[in-house]
């Protein structure tokens, strides 16, 4: 556009994880913060696309991803996945994304990382995407990211994971 204005928009984030082994339903970080992923102050926007850069090259791991208004956490980090049902009730829960490691992966074609295409939740079909609605607070253009371990025991440097939103704007 000639005006340098768009409604879409790449936000990269990098959450800091613990350097310890995960195990299933471990917390993998929560709370992580996408900056400006909605227009205005409670506004709503939709991710069309998100894709993860794992420079630990873990394989083939499979995380769920929450996505909320509120940064209240899903649990201690590196632990069983634990948030009580009045925070869960109040977080602003939004959407939900699946990385299925084994479906949507570079593999080998990339040396020292994998690239993972997280999907929609109800769909492991590598070319889907997990198009969900994010809404901020209304006082924020912000909304969270948490991640859960759902297979594998990775282990991860703590700045090892890049999360690539790919977000339309409403």
């Amino acid at each position: 556009m000639g005006n340098n204005l768009s409604n879409y928009d790449i936000i990269r984030v990098v959450p800091t994880l613990s350097t310890d082994a995960y195990a299933v339903d471990d917390v993998l970080f929560t709370g992580v913060e996408i900056p400006n992923a909605v227009m205005g102050n409670g506004g709503c926007s939709e991710l069309k696309h998100m894709f993860l850069v794992d420079r630990a090259d873990s394989g083939d791991i499979d995380i769920d991803f929450y996505f909320t208004e509120k940064n209240t956490a899903f649990g201690t980090q590196n632990a069983s996945a634990d948030i009580s049902t009045a925070n869960l009730k109040a977080i602003g829960f939004c959407g939900w994304a699946l990385l299925n490691g084994a479906v949507a992966t570079s593999g080998n074609n990339v040396d020292n990382a994998t690239i993972h295409k997280v999907m929609s939740a109800s769909d492991v079909n590598e070319s889907s995407s997990p198009i969900t609605h994010l809404q901020a607070e209304g006082d924020s253009t912000s909304v969270y990211v948490h991640a859960v371990i759902r297979t594998g025991t990775p282990t991860f440097a703590a700045d090892s994971l890049d999360l690539v939103f790919h977000i339309q704007k409403r």
